[in-house]
């Protein structure tokens, strides 16, 4: 389908989601200017994740089915966990400064910091864990905020779909007006 259209020309919106069976299915409708309307369906193989937005007026016009994006990271990267050490005087700076890391990387998608105030008025613990890219850039930050940090442990992340386990880098994001869906491929079939 994306094959089809210019993502820059086109507005998709989910008209109907079905999970019932072992591919769930999407319906969607592609708006072209000057043209009618056109449906297709998604059919997802090896669906992980997904955020779906049904409302057609969205701000996100994004379309992009890729194999690397930050979303990915937590099947496909390796997981470890972030220890700090250390205090800072200005914990809403810092705050802040995660918070935009989170917004560069994720957008709307973005992980709530909230827990991170009061985390980080102690001066020692567990940042949390997660993908070491973006661990990386939390202990960068961290780090230049006067804060010690140090990364332990982790593990290749893996996953069963109910048939079979598998690592992460065989899946693929596809972002499009504001919703997500995390799969292991996607086949798009016009309706009309």
């Amino acid at each position: 389908m994306l094959d089809n259209y210019d993502a820059e020309d086109i507005n998709l919106s989910i008209i109907k989601a079905d999970y019932s069976g072992d591919n769930p299915l999407i319906g969607l409708t592609v708006h072209e200017s000057d043209t009618p309307p056109q449906t297709w369906t998604l059919e997802i193989i090896g669906h992980r994740a997904s955020e779906l937005s049904f409302t057609y007026y969205v701000t996100d016009t994004t379309i992009l089915l890729t194999d690397e994006h930050p979303l990915l990271w937590q099947y496909s990267d390796f997981q470890s966990e972030l220890y700090f050490n250390g205090s800072s005087t200005d914990i809403h700076k810092i705050v802040s400064e995660l918070n935009q890391i989170d917004f560069e990387l994720f957008g709307k998608y973005q992980n709530s910091s909230e827990q991170l105030y009061a985390l980080l008025r102690t001066s020692n613990g567990s940042l949390g864990k997660g993908s070491k890219k973006l661990l990386t850039k939390y202990a960068e930050c961290l780090n230049r905020n006067g804060i010690k940090t140090s990364m332990v442990g982790g593990y290749s992340p893996t996953y069963f779909d109910g048939k079979n386990s598998m690592n992460g880098e065989t899946l693929k994001i596809f972002l499009f007006g504001g919703s997500y869906i995390v799969a292991k491929d996607f086949i798009f079939n016009k309706t009309t």
